[in-house]
């Protein structure tokens, strides 16, 4: 057989994201112009510069690409970015060559083209459809990241991060009603680590009696069962924020830093405002963003190469606040967090006159971006209706910056506490 009337099967061809918002006429029309072709070790699928009109998608085998500042990447079918077309910018930033035996599918852009305008694809084929320079490329990326997780949130195929077993685990035993200091010293003792973190915040200058504890059941009890279940779960969540690419880990790593400053800014207004429990302040700050962190790792099904900034923002801005609320949900959190997430940048909401943990997150938002070059974009904390029904005195920016000063040390302490 002739290798070009090699086709792929419509299963084949849905295991690639950007195929994957096709509906099934759209596949069969597409599986019946793609062609499967083989390589040998050492042949090259593409050069360098090149700047052909063609998508490539790896089935079997490993690739190697190199890049004309001598970077080198090794791409395997089972990788996750062996789910996203190959070296797909153009003019082509990679030499690619079959490090083994390889099966690849080959489409031309034209019908993905066709198939986009005659039958009302979604952007997960049009998103391909762009070559040029690299900021088409961009916008197209930032419509396929966004369009693509909106369409597996919409049928229930996102993963949404799991809430760490021991906080799960102490939640529960709260919940059943469990207060005995050993036993639920016995559950944090599963966990090495928070186990040392809750001992270190026992004896930290937010908690330290006059003697220091050296047991997790004396920390426990200095804390008491509340105190005890927020600070496990600011423990707990650090883990969530990590990824196995460089590119996103940096991402990741700015959203904790963002993340821990809010909740110490939540923690030390809600000491100013009695009407908030200041645990449960600066969790709700801490999770806040937590539907980005479901974002960035959705993102490693992308190639590194097209993850632009501007690519994450867009999905950012698009889908943070609904992924938010649907992750907190899912882990049994009470509507004050659920609201927080959800409307945490909604900077104009205004509900009535009873303030609750989302006006905290916002005034802890805006102060965190006083002195940074996003803060020129973003309302005055004096024109926010949250500033209003809290009882936090006159907060103008200059006020602001007062209350920043004069609570640096609380501050300071508080996200030392989050990262111990």
């Amino acid at each position: 057989m002739d290798r070009k009337s090699i086709r792929p099967t419509s299963d084949e061809l849905k295991r690639f994201i950007p195929l994957q918002a096709l509906n099934a006429q759209q596949l069969d029309l597409l599986a019946g112009v793609a062609v499967i072709r083989s390589a040998r070790p050492g042949e090259v699928l593409m050069e360098l510069g090149s700047d052909d009109n063609h998508t490539f998608f790896l089935l079997q085998g490993s690739l190697v690409l190199d890049s004309a500042d001598r970077q080198r990447l090794e791409i395997h079918d089972d990788d996750a970015s062996a789910r996203s077309p190959i070296a797909l910018l153009r003019p082509r930033k990679y030499r690619v060559v079959a490090h083994t035996p390889v099966r690849y599918v080959l489409i031309d852009n034209a019908y993905l083209e066709d198939i986009a305008r005659s039958h009302g694809a979604t952007s997960g084929v049009e998103g391909y459809e762009v070559s040029g320079d690299l900021a088409n490329e961009s916008t197209a990326f930032e419509d396929q990241l966004s369009s693509l997780m909106l369409a597996d949130l919409k049928q229930d195929r996102l993963q949404l991060p799991s809430l760490p077993e021991v906080a799960l685990r102490i939640g529960r035993a709260l919940e059943d009603g469990i207060s005995d200091a050993h036993k639920i010293a016995r559950i944090i003792q599963c966990d090495p680590v928070i186990t040392a973190k809750l001992i270190k915040a026992a004896n930290s200058a937010f908690y330290g009696g006059r003697n220091p504890v050296e047991s997790c059941a004396a920390a426990v009890v200095r804390l008491g069962g509340d105190v005890t279940h927020k600070l496990v779960l600011s423990f707990a969540l650090r883990e969530l924020f990590q990824s196995d690419s460089k590119q996103l880990q940096k991402r990741m790593r700015e959203l904790w830093k963002h993340s821990t400053q809010v909740a110490a800014i939540c923690y030390v207004l809600a000491k100013k405002d009695t009407r908030f429990k200041a645990e449960q302040a600066m969790l709700a700050g801490l999770l806040h963003d937590i539907g980005i962190v479901a974002i960035l790792n959705y993102a490693r099904n992308f190639p590194d190469e097209a993850m632009h900034a501007q690519v994450i923002d867009q999905a950012v801005q698009s889908l943070r606040a609904e992924i938010g609320g649907m992750i907190l949900n899912q882990w049994g959190f009470p509507a004050d967090f659920v609201i927080a997430a959800v409307e945490a940048e909604a900077w104009m909401r205004d509900q009535g006159d009873v303030p609750d943990y989302c006006d905290l997150v916002i005034i802890a938002q805006l102060h965190s971006y006083i002195g940074d070059n996003r803060y020129q974009h973003l309302p005055s904390i004096d024109e926010v209706p949250a500033q209003s029904r809290l009882a936090l005195g006159e907060l103008t920016p200059h006020m602001s910056l007062k209350i920043l000063e004069q609570a640096k040390d609380r501050i300071a302490h508080a996200e030392s506490l989050l990262n111990l």
